[in-house]
């Protein structure tokens, strides 16, 4: 008798045991708009859930959907609000039109930044607790109603003006050439140039360009591969940065909320963490891919630096007012684009990169 209440309490116990392992096990359904060769599947994505799952020894695991299988690029925050997806990897904030205004900050030009430090420049904007409006900092204002927890995720390489033959050495070059722009901002920074924005995804890029239905593109050089476009283009204007592109790691309130406390330090953690690593990666690459089209391509890479005093100072006011015209657009539209820019500037000084001349004295810096 004594033996089966022990054996009874013991079951009891087991039970409550494996339920509790129940509770806290959680398999997350991970999902990306984007091919698995991406920088941000293979080297982000990937490297995440892998790190989790470590981490959490297999408390935590996730099953991965890749190429828009469930959500397609904007269409990420639609499907973690109704649950389709537990996470987004990334959430690309850019193609959610008017949902995350500020977001695209970080494609305003810059010189001297790499993804490292714009990385820890955007998630330095989502940490601030700086007031952008009143109450509101810029996560609260940008990502606090929209029912996700998110994070920086790696930046891109900056974005460079490519050509498959056309040469730009001189503003007037800029003249009827149909540049691919990736989001909004980029148009901005194009017709400030002088040339004529053509919108496109990037998977699009390579029939736009073998057909000469454009001359060129604004893109990440490391980013070429994904699109298989590097056999394609010819000639590079570097050492100025069309910005770069950033977007977040992204998980719902609910799957948030159902990760112990444990899970989600692990998780936070992690994502700061791989960001980073993602960052790097994405300027190996770009120094792989910059070597591979010279030697074996023909591509050629011109600096600013090298380019005529004319075309320097025509750059340069097109990417000053490139981020008067993004501000003053944006307030208009009723958003604290100038508080966001002036924080913004700030942290990415703080690392060390340089803002086109003029925009300091614009955002009231100097």
């Amino acid at each position: 008798m004594k033996y089966a209440k022990i054996s009874a309490f013991s079951a009891i116990c087991a039970g409550l045991m494996a339920g509790a392992g129940a509770v806290s096990a959680q398999n997350l359904t991970l999902s990306t708009g984007l091919g698995q060769p991406h920088m941000w599947v293979a080297h982000h994505m990937e490297p995440f859930a892998e790190a989790m799952e470590s981490k959490t020894n297999g408390e935590v695991t996730f099953t991965k959907y890749y190429g828009g299988e469930l959500s397609a690029v904007g269409r990420e925050l639609d499907s973690l609000n109704s649950g389709v997806i537990d996470v987004a990897a990334p959430l690309l904030a850019p193609y959610h039109e008017g949902r995350f205004p500020l977001s695209d900050i970080t494609q305003l030009p810059t010189y001297g930044t790499t993804s490292p430090m714009v990385t820890r420049a955007f998630q330095g904007l989502l940490d601030s607790d700086v007031e952008i409006a009143p109450g509101k900092t810029f996560y609260s204002y940008e990502i606090g109603d929209k029912g996700i927890h998110v994070w920086a995720i790696g930046a891109t390489a900056p974005y460079s003006i490519s050509t498959t033959s056309k040469v730009l050495k001189e503003p007037a070059d800029f003249t009827g050439t149909l540049l691919r722009a990736g989001s909004a901002l980029h148009t901005i920074v194009l017709g400030n140039l002088g040339a004529t924005p053509v919108t496109l995804p990037g998977p699009q890029a390579y029939e736009a360009l073998s057909r000469k239905t454009i001359d060129g593109i604004i893109i990440a050089i490391s980013d070429w591969p994904s699109y298989s476009i590097q056999e394609l283009l010819r000639h590079s204007i570097v050492d100025v940065s069309i910005g770069h592109w950033e977007s977040y790691l992204a998980i719902s309130d609910a799957a948030w909320g159902n990760l112990s406390p444990e899970h989600q330090k692990q998780f936070d953690e992690t994502a700061r963490e791989v960001a980073l690593t993602n960052a790097e990666k994405w300027e190996s690459n770009l120094v792989e891919v910059r070597q591979k089209s010279e030697a074996e391509d023909g591509g050629s890479f011109v600096s600013v630096k090298d380019l005529s005093p004319e075309m320097q100072a025509h750059m340069d006011k097109a990417a000053r007012q490139s981020w008067i015209d993004w501000i003053e657009k944006t307030e208009a539209a009723g958003h604290p684009a100038k508080a966001t820019a002036k924080l913004y500037a700030q942290l990415i000084m703080a690392e060390g990169g340089a803002l086109p001349d003029g925009v300091g004295d614009y955002l009231g810096l100097n």
